[in-house]
């Protein structure tokens, strides 16, 4: 970048002049061993221990030759790649390890020693990086993470004897998965937002408690003596409310108490079916209390489910969707500021072109240099043509030209209305100038609203004709032919011919449309499959001609995906899909939470259930789908009770030769799962909808501030008098100099596009400019400010005097000429 803001020194009249940008400095990123010596971010200590001035002889080599070298690769983003790759793939063999047969597997074991060695590297790395002070290391701003890798790290070491306890030294390594979040800012921005949500909502927990213990009380009261088993002690009727509360069979606590437990019998037997082995479901004194079962049920559904609880999932879901805001407003930044460097690179090789091909290029080692990228880019460029991707770098230089020929037009005060046309372009090819004509044709044609509007419709015909063809009489049916394991489709009957005549006619009507797209682009027909939408339809075209047989069927699934094309006919749809859009990054965070959450909860539920519950813990994919059957509430009750009494007492009845090892676990059954449901289920499914009902208001508020935007730049049309022509080119210009694509323009960006017509107005004048316009004083303005801009410089040329307009008309008539028209 720094070579093009050279070059546009030279001449301001006819170069784009480019701010100084960060990137110039890239070339020396390599030293970063250096560069952060006297860093204060990161785990190390930059003192006295790690300047290689303040030590001599040995310690000096030391640092120089192993310490700063140590820390430039601690430092690394490949590094770091290659440790987050290291921590995966252990948590990986965690789960692996659990099937039969793979805890000795040599590669299993194999691949887990290099993991261990990998981990250890790491370890070392970052004691050399302190210097002359490896202590720091366990002492230094991270030290919390660094210990727990330490002490993980040693835990798993072959010479740690931790006797026949493998479960124990599984769960030591399922802790590596906790360094995922320390590598993974997004993550950890995420666990901290949800810790913090914890920390802050302790009186709700508090009052939910008080709640769930006078419920608790008043039940034992009431009901201990009907229903023994749900409200034996207040251990057990705690528990039994935290269940109603999940909405989980609360209707079966409830009628039991109703109608007595010898007339709803739920868990209970009757009398005669009483044996000594299932005393715990004797139904001993049957009692009816319908009245004040009823009332008591609903007052603590109503306070606990709908209001207390929701009260609390939705204080950790405000907590959460704070620090994922904090996330895409940070993401927002970066992707900004990429499309910035991109716009201003695409520039600088235009700039640097011009540079290139013009006379006088001097032989100095910098004019060989440019020489040298140039011929690079032109030779990648041709390569670009030759693929059908187009003229790369020509288009470059043309946006800019057509930018500069916009910004000088609309500040000198010419008729912007005779810039609206594209540069209509004349080959001597005849051949090749009939094709361009055609390709212009093609593209006015496939623009039109009513073309567009009429693939819409075909599509809604497309939809429907998919569902018709559901019905018997109107689809094709199999028909084994002569050769082996082949099948044909026919038609039967009248319907199913008129059905499929009718998708042919539609077939024809879409390839045209992707053919017509194809023209349209000229001489780069293949960006044209750069939208996924033209990608899509040429593959399912391209399948429509091509496949046959039993592909049919799918390519019918495929064709009504056309459907979704119509969300651009619809700004409701817009809106939705919109928002689903907006809140992908952050469901996908949270998505990659709750596989941890449910992977590090299934083999910690397999250690401590498999044996008494094979049924639900025999595997980890099994576990996993045991706990999600847990967090969406699904009797998810009975899993905990089969692993609280035991499998001979709960839920094995029906299948008692897979009860093999019986194992009561009680309390520690009930604590995993209520601690899993509530994290889990409440926590982090809740969030999903946080989430997109989060997005859902930002698309809305987006749209609102689109249709608002719009109203402003009509009323400023109709103030002006100016035309529906002259605001579409303002738009064309403000597009161009919008080049980071957030909706406003920078002084720095509105800079570089007066620079680019070889006006310099100083810091003052630009500040007293952008001043005029700039309503909410955000030091950025909008579409319809800049419209404003705009006209307030034209009324400003047309107070200068007819004299001057005739000259600024001449000079921009000269430099860019009176037509439209241009020859290749």
């Amino acid at each position: 970048m720094s070579n093009g803001g050279d070059e546009a020194e030279e001449d301001q009249g006819d170069k784009i002049v480019f701010p100084e940008s960060s990137s110039d400095m890239s070339n020396n990123a390599d030293n970063i061993g250096l560069e952060n010596l006297q860093s204060n971010e990161g785990p190390f200590i930059t003192d006295k221990y790690i300047i290689p001035e303040e030590w001599t002889g040995i310690p000096k080599l030391y640092i120089t030759r192993v310490a700063i070298p140590a820390r430039a690769t601690a430092l690394s983003d490949s590094f770091n790649g290659i440790i987050l790759v290291a921590i995966i793939i252990a948590g990986m063999l965690v789960g692996i390890q659990t099937y039969a047969g793979m805890e000795e597997n040599t590669t299993v074991i194999t691949i887990d020693n290099i993991i261990l060695v990998t981990f250890c590297i790491e370890i070392l790395l970052k004691m050399m990086a302190e210097g002359m002070a490896p202590w720091r290391y366990f002492t230094s701003k991270e030290w919390r993470w660094n210990n727990f890798d330490f002490v993980i790290v040693m835990l798993c070491m072959p010479f740690v004897d931790l006797g026949n306890s493998i479960a124990l030294l599984r769960l030591f390594c399922l802790m590596r998965l906790a360094k995922l979040v320390r590598k993974v800012p997004q993550l950890q921005m995420i666990i901290m937002g949800l810790v913090g949500g914890l920390s802050s909502i302790g009186y709700i927990l508090l009052l939910l408690f008080l709640v769930f213990y006078l419920f608790a009380i008043a039940g034992i009261y009431a009901f201990r003596e009907n229903d023994p088993w749900h409200y034996g002690d207040l251990w057990t009727a705690l528990l039994t409310l935290f269940r109603a509360s999940t909405l989980e069979d609360w209707t079966d606590l409830m009628y039991i108490n109703m109608f007595g437990c010898d007339t709803y019998l739920n868990i209970y037997v009757s009398e005669e079916s009483m044996q000594p082995d299932n005393r715990d479901y004797w139904c001993t004194f049957p009692m009816q209390k319908n009245l004040l079962t009823q009332l008591y049920f609903l007052f603590f559904i109503v306070i606990s489910a709908l209001v207390m609880l929701s009260l609390f999932v939705g204080a950790v879901t405000m907590s959460m969707t704070e620090s994922m805001e904090e996330m895409k407003k940070e993401d927002e930044e970066k992707q900004k500021a990429k499309m910035k460097a991109k716009q201003l690179k695409k520039m600088a090789e235009s700039q640097s072109l011009r540079k290139s091909t013009s006379v006088g290029l001097s032989d100095s080692d910098e004019g060989k240099s440019t020489r040298e990228r140039s011929s690079r880019r032109m030779s990648t460029n041709r390569l670009s043509i030759m693929v059908g991707l187009g003229d790369t770098l020509g288009d470059n230089l043309a946006q800019q030209n057509r930018m500069k020929k916009l910004m000088l037009g609309a500040w000198e005060g010419v008729d912007l209305e005779s810039l609206m046309h594209e540069e209509v372009k004349v080959f001597a090819n005849p051949i090749r100038n009939a094709y361009y004509q055609l390709a212009m044709k093609s593209k006015t044609l496939v623009e039109d609203s009513r073309f567009v509007n009429f693939i819409t419709l075909v599509i809604m015909a497309a939809g429907a004709l998919v569902g018709l063809q559901t019905y018997e009489g109107y689809a094709e049916v199999e028909v084994e032919c002569v050769k082996p394991c082949e099948i044909k489709f026919v038609c039967e009957t009248d319907a199913c011919r008129t059905v499929g005549a009718i998708d042919f006619v539609i077939l024809i009507i879409f390839t045209l449309e992707i053919g017509l797209k194809f023209i349209a682009a000229d001489n780069a027909p293949l960006r044209v499959l750069k939208d996924p939408w033209n990608a899509f339809d040429f593959l399912i075209v391209l399948g429509s001609i091509f496949l046959g047989g039993g592909m049919i069927t799918m390519l019918r699934l495929l064709r009504l995906l056309r459907v979704l094309k119509l969300v651009k006919a619809f700004p409701q749809l817009q809106v939705i899909v919109s928002a689903l859009m907006m809140g992908m990054a952050s469901i996908g965070y949270i998505g990659v939470i709750l596989v941890l959450v449910f992977y590090v909860f299934a083999i910690v539920g397999m250690i401590l259930f498999k044996d008494n519950d094979p049924w639900h813990f025999d595997n980890l994919h099994i576990s996993m789908l045991s706990l999600f059957r847990a967090s969406t509430f699904e009797d998810w009750t009975d899993i905990m009770y089969i692993n609280m009494y035991g499998c001979d007492q709960y839920g094995y009845s029906e299948w008692p030769d897979q009860c093999t090892k019986p194992k009561a676990l009680g309390a520690i059954s009930a604590l995993y799962f209520v601690f899993f449901v509530i994290i889990g289920g409440l926590v982090l499914l809740t969030l999903f909808i946080g989430v997109v009902s989060t997005s859902m208001d930002e698309a809305q508020a987006s749209q609102k501030e689109e249709q608002e935007m719009e109203e402003k730049v009509k009323e400023i049309q109709e103030e002006k008098g100016v035309s529906p022509k002259q605001i579409e080119v303002y738009r064309q210009i403000f597009d161009m100099l919008d080049l980071d694509g957030g909706g406003t323009i920078e002084e720095e960006e509105l800079r570089v596009g007066l620079q680019s017509i070889g006006k310099n107005p100083s810091d003052d004048e630009l500040a007293a400019m952008l001043k005029q316009v700039d309503e909410d004083e955000s030091g950025e303005i909008d579409i319809a400010e800049f419209i404003t801009f705009m006209l307030n410089l034209k009324e400003g040329r047309e107070t200068t005097g007819q004299e001057d307009k005739d000259k600024a008309r001449k000079d921009w008539e000269k430099k860019y000429g009176n037509s439209n028209k241009g020859t290749v």
